[in-house]
């Protein structure tokens, strides 16, 4: 970088580069650094080119250092287009970048130099290079473009120039402007998808959204933390439930903290940043992928549990005290699945930022992702769920009717019943909503991201489609953030009071024990009817009326 130095030292040219010499002619590129362009001629004479291409060499050489800092993917053909202008075959002229790709190219770039308190070179001065309709060439595009249609270069240099990928647009970053297969990634400072006021408007609501349901999901699990005995299976399900929703929320809450380039982006050398996509460097960007995906698979696999264990309980008559034999067996389904997971999304690099949160996930740029480690799971969590809380209800209702032909009372499994039902339909609905506005997610990705992340793959050639409907993404960030209200159906109650009243002014303290040794939390989910109490035997009184004494028999 100390060659840089060099460059307060090169000759300024008199006059414009692009002042046409009266006689002038298309000659060979014998620049090393400039041999790679998509055109093989150049001007001559030019301004900067004095006698020879020889004295044009040792000048590409002092901005070698710069090329070589990537400071803007276009800055090695912007130099080249500078000091060997293009010369169309059929009509000799000097046709350089235009003025808005040497404006981009300087505000990346500039910074570098002044860290060395070098100004910019005279040589790139923006002011003398042209603007459409003035004849000029943008590297982003497949051809040469200006004002009007550009002459077509050779043959043999249209040819070569086809089969070599050009660079990202320019609200896109490169990552590897050196490899034709490198992805694309969206600029921090760039609205790619969305405008800046959707961008403001979702990241309000959800941290609005964010704070409730995490102080409702955060209440639900401590009612259930101070009083553990009077929650057994299958409500000890909605404990682990609740705590997955509370931490899967709190990424969300990260706004009132850090700045959206800090939880999300990734910087590179030359001062420019871009969203996450498949790197590990952003600590924040790690931390609210593992709380948000891992904490949201593990609640979609601890509601399945909850209706597994819903229909032994309803449906298999299966009691607490064997259920809680097996709980071992559930724990490794909900808490093993969701970290393999995790585990296989860290391996194959699918974690990304969304453009529209500022948060690290899933699927947010990668449609494949998005459909398996999504979209897929969730469906069958909450298909196979809904069938277990089908049977199971249909088994109380059963229950129900042949208990009132035996006249038993049913009050308190109706209330059971109408709780289960409530909290069912709070977290099956958003969910549902989620997955289907994650589907629309999924056919907008399979789009744009062949338009974006893999613009270079499709040689310059990106048209994007419509921009997507913010609201359906603000949608599918909200549903996911109204789930943990479903666990108040479950501490919604005056024991919750009285339990609370205890904690607070008792503390831990133990109560008094209770005299009967079974308690209602573990008889099992339907009890069957009370049998009425034996009634005591009947014993007949015997007579000693002289009507049946014994007589002796008369022998006549």
């Amino acid at each position: 970088m100390h060659s840089l130095g060099i460059l307060l030292f090169i000759p300024l040219a008199t006059s414009s580069i692009f002042d046409q010499a009266v006689k002038g002619k298309c000659i060979p590129i014998d620049i090393e650094l400039c041999k790679d362009l998509p055109y093989n001629y150049t001007y001559f004479p030019n301004t900067i080119l004095h006698n020879d291409q020889h004295t044009l060499q040792t000048h590409t050489e002092h901005f070698k250092p710069l090329m070589k800092t990537k400071c803007h993917p276009h800055i090695h053909f912007f130099i080249c287009s500078v000091f060997a202008p293009m010369c169309p075959v059929g009509m000799p002229q000097a046709v350089t970048s235009c003025k808005s790709v040497c404006e981009q190219v300087k505000a990346d770039c500039f910074s570098i130099l002044d860290e060395f308190g070098i100004g910019w070179p005279e040589p790139l001065n923006c002011a003398q290079f042209p603007d459409p309709p003035e004849l000029c060439m943008k590297p982003t595009e497949d051809e040469i473009t200006g004002g009007f249609s550009a002459p077509r270069v050779p043959s043999k240099v249209a040819s070569s120039s086809s089969k070599k990928p050009t660079g990202c647009p320019s609200d896109l970053v490169d990552v590897d402007p050196h490899d034709s297969k490198s992805q694309c990634a969206f600029s921090c400072e760039s609205n790619v998808m969305f405008s800046s006021n959707n961008k403001l408007m979702v990241r309000s609501w959800s941290i609005w959204f964010a704070a409730a349901n995490a102080g409702v999901a955060i209440f639900s699990f401590l009612t259930f933390a101070i009083d553990r005995k009077r929650f057994r299976f299958p409500e000890r399900c909605v404990f682990y439930l609740s705590l997955c929703l509370f931490l899967s929320s709190l990424p969300y809450l990260s706004p009132l903290i850090l700045e959206p380039k800090i939880r999300s982006c990734h910087a590179m050398g030359n001062g420019r940043s871009y969203l996450s996509i498949g790197s590990f460097d952003n600590s924040y960007c790690l931390a609210s992928f593992l709380l948000n995906y891992f904490f949201t698979t593990a609640a979609a696999l601890w509601w399945l549990m909850f209706s597994f264990t819903l229909y032994l309980s309803g449906g298999r008559k299966w009691v607490p005290e064997g259920i809680e034999a097996c709980s071992s067996y559930v724990h490794f389904v909900a808490w093993g699945l969701s970290s393999l997971a995790t585990i296989v999304v860290l391996i194959f690099n699918k974690v990304d930022a969304s453009e529209l949160t500022a948060l690290c996930s899933v699927g947010n740029l990668n449609s494949i992702a998005l459909l398996w480690f999504v979209i897929v799971p969730r469906t069958i969590c909450i298909v196979i769920g809904t069938c277990f809380i089908v049977g199971g209800f249909a088994s109380m209702c059963r229950e129900r009717i042949s208990f009132r032909t035996r006249g038993t009372d049913t009050s308190k499994l109706e209330k059971l019943m109408v709780k289960m039902g409530l909290f069912c339909v709070l977290f099956i609905l958003p969910n549902v909503v989620e997955l289907v506005c994650e589907c629309y997610k999924f056919m907008i990705l399979t789009q744009w991201t062949r338009m974006t992340i893999d613009c270079k793959q499709q040689l310059g050639a990106c048209h994007r489609p419509p921009p997507p409907q913010a609201e359906i993404y603000m949608a599918s960030v909200l549903s996911s953030l109204t789930t943990g209200f479903s666990c108040l159906m479950w501490v919604l109650s005056a024991k919750t009071i009285h339990s609370w009243k205890n904690f607070i002014f008792c503390g831990m303290c133990s109560t008094a024990p209770v005299k009967n040794p079974i308690e209602p939390s573990t008889r099992p989910l339907l009890e069957p009817p009370t049998a009425p109490p034996p009634q005591p035997p009947v014993y007949m009184q015997m007579t000693t009326t002289p009507q049946n004494a014994w007589r002796p028999s008369k022998v006549v």
